[in-house]
């Protein structure tokens, strides 16, 4: 699988808590060293190897484990030669910085299979490219280059760079440029929460949700006060939230966990939710239980706003077409009062027949109805009324095909309510 645009260090972490049980502060240094990179000119520094072991982990250039004999190509050789020790692996690219977070891609890797393809293809060293603290730079042989910079840090001062010099180095360039593309072709597009959810599962993990952000609770605490009758589906990385009794009462209904989300600031709350491309048939199902739905998120100016409002007496909404017992029926009155719907049987466009059903039956026909009919309908009562219509389109799309999952971050507050979340 792959996970494009993520934030590295961040998932990366989530993967080390759940697999690595020993030695977790090695991930301390990879975490640093993918921040230096970042910064770094080089293409070639984006490219690197992450392994998850039972005690530690390793994180290493790409290019160097390709080179016959190097350090990097002995310790990714190793744990599949050496040891029995269950390894999890991934290819990571670095793509650039966000907000002070590192973003790239990820592509989970068959450790063993990629150790024996590494085998097949690795190139020989012919010399190392020694630099030294007055930027002096010898090209020594690999064999004896330790020994032979021995006496040169008398002079030049200490160490600061080595790098492998190949004998071939358009053959490693070639090869690098096709495993990457081979790797990249073949994997599959996935969603990283769902990747770190299922590691959890398999290791018996806890699962740890990220902490909820003094300012998005401010935000979400806004948008509930101006809604308390509402429950409401909060966008946060990927996901639509659930918080507080909301998440109790809508937990069943959905069929999905009840899990604990930390607070900044101290505290936590309760939390359920559902991935953002299944929004439109979750909020159904929430909706069809008679609750008022509120589904939110960031807009194109990063205001937060509101996708749909679904009120409780509008399930049945006017416009709606549907099958009913074979035919197929378009709902044009609802009468809440007198639990009575007028409906128009449509199956012959040419003689439609109007009769009238009670609100109850209707209902339970609605229910079983594709939740597209429902917004279909809802967008056709609701068109005469100015509205913003930007983050509904992106959802819709969104639950049709792949879309970027990039959001926009909430626009900042100056000072939060309070530290404990009102919910």
């Amino acid at each position: 699988m792959k996970f494009e645009n993520i934030d590295l260090v961040d998932a990366l972490r989530q993967i080390m808590d759940i697999h690595t049980q020993n030695y977790k502060e090695d991930f301390e240094l990879d975490a640093g060293l993918l921040h230096s990179l970042a910064d770094s000119q080089s293409p070639e520094d984006k490219h690197l190897l992450w392994m998850s072991r039972t005690s530690g982990t390793y994180l290493l250039p790409e290019r160097e484990v390709y080179v016959e004999g190097s350090f990097e190509n002995k310790v990714w050789e190793y744990y599949h030669e050496q040891t029995g020790d269950p390894i999890i692996a991934y290819a990571v690219e670095i793509t650039g910085k966000e907000g002070g977070k590192i973003k790239g891609n990820l592509i989970e890797l068959d450790y063993d299979a990629h150790v024996d393809r590494v085998q097949k293809l690795t190139v020989a060293v012919e010399k190392m490219a020694v630099t030294f603290e007055d930027n002096a730079t010898f090209y020594l042989p690999f064999r004896s280059y330790r020994r032979e910079a021995i006496p040169l840090e008398e002079k030049h001062g200490e160490i600061v760079s080595i790098n492998y010099l190949p004998e071939n180095a358009k053959e490693l360039d070639m090869i690098l440029r096709r495993e990457r593309f081979k790797l990249g072709f073949h994997a599959k597009t996935g969603c990283i929460e769902e990747h770190i959810h299922k590691l959890a599962v398999q290791h018996g993990v806890a699962e740890k949700l990220g902490v909820l952000l003094l300012e998005a609770q401010t935000v979400y605490n806004t948008v509930k006060e101006a809604h308390p009758e509402a429950i409401v589906c909060f966008a946060q990385n990927g996901y639509f939230e659930i918080y507080g009794e909301d998440a109790k009462k809508a937990a069943p209904i959905l069929g999905s966990k009840l899990l604990l989300k930390e607070l900044e600031g101290g505290g936590q709350v309760p939390v359920t939710g559902f991935h953002d491309d299944q929004w439109a048939a979750k909020a159904k199902a929430l909706w069809g239980q008679g609750n008022d739905v509120l589904v939110t998120q960031p807009g194109e100016d990063g205001r937060q706003e509101t996708v749909k409002h679904l009120k409780a007496e509008d399930y049945i909404p006017v416009g709606m077409v549907m099958d009913m017992d074979g035919k197929t029926v378009r709902v044009d009155k609802v009468d809440f009062p007198n639990e009575d719907v007028s409906l128009t049987d449509i199956t012959d466009r040419k003689n439609p027949v109007p009769f009238r059903e009670r609100l109850s039956i209707v209902r339970s026909y609605v229910e079983d109805a594709p939740a597209e009919n429902l917004w279909k309908a809802m967008d056709r009562r609701d068109a005469a009324a100015p509205k913003k219509t930007s983050v509904l389109a992106k959802l819709k799309e969104h639950a049709q095909a792949a879309p970027d999952k990039a959001k926009k971050e909430p626009e900042r507050t100056k000072k939060s309510k309070s530290k404990e979340m009102e919910m």
